[in-house]
């Protein structure tokens, strides 16, 4: 049997935090490499929140 619609569910969206360098327009998904592109750089690194779909 055949549906004439179909079901949307909707999408939830999560968010994750992330660190950012400005400067070098770097992402870093993990704590540790933020802190030695930090160290090695002399950059500051932001912490922010990313939106994934």
């Amino acid at each position: 049997m055949q549906y004439t619609y179909k079901q949307f569910l909707p999408i939830r969206r999560m968010s994750e935090m992330i660190w950012k360098c400005f400067r070098c327009n770097l992402s870093f998904k993990d704590h540790y490499l933020a802190e030695m592109h930090k160290n090695i750089s002399e950059h500051s690194v932001t912490k922010v929140k990313s939106i994934v779909a």
